[in-house]
Parts: C-alpha cells; structure tokens; sequence
C-alpha cells in the first residue's frame, strides 16, 4: 500500500489589500495631522492718501520727534546715534519708555539689515507693540 504524501506549502501573506491598506492609512495620517500655520506680524498700515496732482512731500524729522532703531546683522541695536550694542529686553523697554515720556507722539523707525535675523527685528517690533505705540515705520537696508 502506497500512502501519499502531502504537499508543504510554503506560508504566503496575502497581499491582495496592500494598496488598500496603504491608502487608508496615508488618509488617516493625512486627516490627524495639525499642520502649524505660520502667522506673519500683525500690523495695521494706514491707507495711501492720494495728494493732489500727485505731488510727494519730503518731512524732515528730527530726534525729538522720531527714535531710530538700526539692527545689525550681528544682533547689535543702534539708537539714534548711539554706538551699535547689544540690548536687553528690559533696557529696551526703558528707552522706549523715556523716549514716549520726552514726546508721546514719538514715531520708532526700525532699520533691518538684510544679514539681520528676523528675531531681532521681531523682538524690537514685540516691545513697541507692548508699550502700545502705533507709529511705528519698518524699512531695510
């Protein structure tokens, strides 16, 4: 009497819903992902006012009536024209303070460097905002 043998099969994984898996997997990482917004500074810039005949005006200002700020691109923050230094969050504060003091309608013109890092910018800008000042102009150089 012969007696047969059966066949070993080799174990196989079904792979048949693969892709499928793989995609409902892609569209729950997708749907479950908070992606972090950058948001830019929030700044409220007048309107253009259209003079007549299209005609510029020039308006010299003095130290009196505008504080400049220049950051440079080593971090370093020159006030009017004061030697380049580096300033503390709290100094910064104080000089906007006295300078608010000695005119309220003071205007803060913030000069970057293109080598600058935007934190510096940034933190300059953070402390006008928080003293509440509105007359602030932003310019590069």
């Amino acid at each position: 009497m012969k007696i047969t043998r059966k066949r070993k099969y080799k174990a196989t994984i079904p792979t048949a819903s693969t892709g499928d898996i793989a995609f409902l997997l892609i569209i729950f990482f997708m749907s479950t992902t908070k992606f972090d917004v950058k948001e830019g500074i929030k700044l409220v810039l007048p309107k253009a006012v259209e003079s007549q005949e299209n005609k510029t005006q020039t308006i010299t200002l003095t130290e009196k009536e505008m504080t400049r700020f220049q950051i440079l691109p080593d971090g370093q923050i020159a006030v009017n024209r004061e030697a380049p230094r580096y300033i503390e969050s709290e100094e910064l504060d104080t000089i906007i303070q006295q300078k608010v003091q000695i005119n309220p309608d003071m205007i803060f013109k913030i000069i970057t460097d293109r080598d600058a890092k935007y934190n510096d910018m940034i933190r300059v800008v953070d402390r006008l905002k928080a003293a509440k000042i509105e007359k602030i102009s932003l310019s590069t150089s």
